[in-house]
């Protein structure tokens, strides 16, 4: 794991959360997931989220994605609040700058892995054609030239993965949300997965968020933040969950 404590004075902030609180209301309790909590997401890095399983990783993953508005606090994209924009703010921003990946794939099984691939762009409106194009080049990027018609019916995990990681960039996104990206998949198509999502960070500047409970995946990573009671610190490596 590299040290950027020094980088990030040079890099820009992409996404911030700022003093975020989220809760849940069941019929017995309110429990209380975010609290106050502050974290920061620099260009071109490839940061890690640890801890606990039930502590928020995944919440906090998706306010920062647009799909979990907090109760209080803010999101700041390039300085700008997502969550205090106009109707339909949301949906563009989610549609144009984020780009997701989850543990269980969620490829469409009718579709081949190229149109899986496509997807997101024909949701923008993108034409058939320029659709088509940056997803053969993305899935020959990820390695999959030779399994773009197959469905995912006929894919491995670490194969599946692959599909949606690069449906994740199609619309070139300026940050990519992964939750437990490595989470169905062995050592060895796991470590092939991070080792793929360096690859495209080191040549195309991607930046990464990643939540992870692989001690294995978070040792791979620029920078890992463990998240503790509702708040994100950093974590030193003999700590990670």
């Amino acid at each position: 794991m590299s040290d950027l404590n020094s980088g990030n004075a040079e890099r820009k902030c992409l996404i911030e959360a700022v003093n975020v609180d989220k809760s849940y209301s069941t019929k017995r309790e309110v429990i209380h997931v975010l609290s106050q909590t502050n974290l920061q997401v620099f260009s071109g890095e490839v940061l890690g989220i640890v801890g606990a399983s039930g502590v928020g990783k995944s919440t906090l993953l998706h306010a920062l994605g647009g799909l979990d508005r907090p109760l209080t606090g803010s999101v700041l994209f390039k300085g700008k609040d997502i969550y205090k924009q106009s109707n339909g703010y949301l949906d563009k921003f989610r549609n144009g700058h984020i780009g997701f990946v989850f543990q269980f794939f969620n490829l469409l099984p009718d579709f081949t892995a190229l149109e899986n691939a496509m997807f997101p762009a024909l949701i923008k409106n993108q034409d058939n054609r320029s659709a088509r194009e940056r997803a053969e080049y993305l899935l020959c990027e990820v390695g999959m030239k030779d399994r773009m018609n197959h469905k995912p019916g006929e894919l491995s995990g670490g194969e599946s993965q692959r599909v949606a990681l690069a449906r994740g960039l199609v619309n070139q996104p300026d940050l990519l949300l992964a939750d437990e990206p490595t989470g169905n998949l062995d050592h060895h198509a796991s470590d092939q997965l991070i080792e793929l999502i360096r690859k495209l960070n080191q040549e195309f500047n991607q930046t990464f968020v990643i939540v992870t409970h692989s001690q294995r995946v978070a040792g791979k990573l620029d920078r890992v933040m463990e998240l503790v009671d509702g708040k994100v610190s950093p974590t030193k490596e003999n700590l990670i969950i």
